[in-house]
């Protein structure tokens, strides 16, 4: 699997080379290199990351390779946390979460990989805590197998880059190469032009993809947003909700 030096040289291929910095060469040597392509692209490199990890996980399409599951334990005493509103419970968030993506029940991991039903979400409210050292759970249901807790998916930073898919190669290199454009030779249209393409054909990209890797119904949906058909008929759009086992045991599909 490519290297961050391979993803940093992606990125820089989508800029027109490196040349300027390394007297014509269209490459950097390594991500550690002294030189100013490389520091900056070294420098953004990890901030590319996390945000695809989380424009991904907003979408609750995360890449698998960054999801984790966890019973929250123990919750937070409510009268030590201002931060609890109007909610019921709270709970502290692991160190290493960078976005809780759903709490659910824990059950219902379960009986979705043997009947396929679709998972039913809580509503749920993540929040820094008072002191700003960490990230807490707000929620007004226990979720986890003995119902005295909160079951939640997460999503963490991933630095390993075998665990990277195409997709996040794809939206990393586009992001990354977007956020350095204007300081390695480029100019802001540039950068410009390639978030644009982050957000408009890297990042639906990968929600189809790891959205397929759940569920091999799943299809990238166009985006005809930007004007009328000029066939006189509307695309169809796969708006299924999923499926349930009738009495018989038969699977069928929910349709709205």
């Amino acid at each position: 699997m490519p290297s961050e030096t391979d993803i940093a040289n992606y990125a820089v291929g989508k800029l027109g080379g490196a040349g300027e910095d390394l007297n014509g060469v269209a490459m950097i040597p390594s991500i550690d290199d002294p030189g100013k392509t490389a520091s900056w692209l070294k420098l953004f490199l990890p901030r590319a990351r996390r945000r695809v990890i989380i424009d991904l996980a907003f979408k609750e399409s995360p890449f698998r390779s960054t999801i984790r599951f966890k019973d929250l334990g123990s919750e937070i005493d409510s009268d030590a946390t201002p931060e609890i509103g109007e909610y019921q419970h709270a709970f502290p968030l692991p160190g290493d979460s960078l976005l809780v993506v759903r709490q659910f029940y824990e059950s219902q991991i379960r009986t979705r990989a043997r009947t396929g039903t679709t998972i039913v979400e809580v509503h749920w409210e993540e929040v820094a805590n008072k002191d700003g050292t960490g990230k807490i759970l707000l929620t007004d249901l226990l979720t986890n197998l003995d119902g005295t807790s909160a079951f939640i998916e997460y999503v963490i930073d991933i630095v390993d880059t075998k665990a990277f898919s195409e997709e996040m190669i794809e939206c990393i290199a586009t992001l990354l190469a977007s956020l350095a454009a204007p300081v390695i030779g480029s100019d802001r249209e540039t950068a410009v032009e390639l978030l644009i393409e982050y957000k408009q054909v890297a990042v639906p990209a990968a929600q189809a993809a790891n959205q397929k890797g759940f569920n091999d119904s799943t299809k990238a949906v166009p985006d005809f947003s930007g004007g009328r058909s000029t066939t006189g008929f509307l695309p169809a759009v796969n708006v299924g909700l999923g499926t349930y086992i009738t009495a018989t045991g038969d699977r069928r599909e929910i349709h709205p």
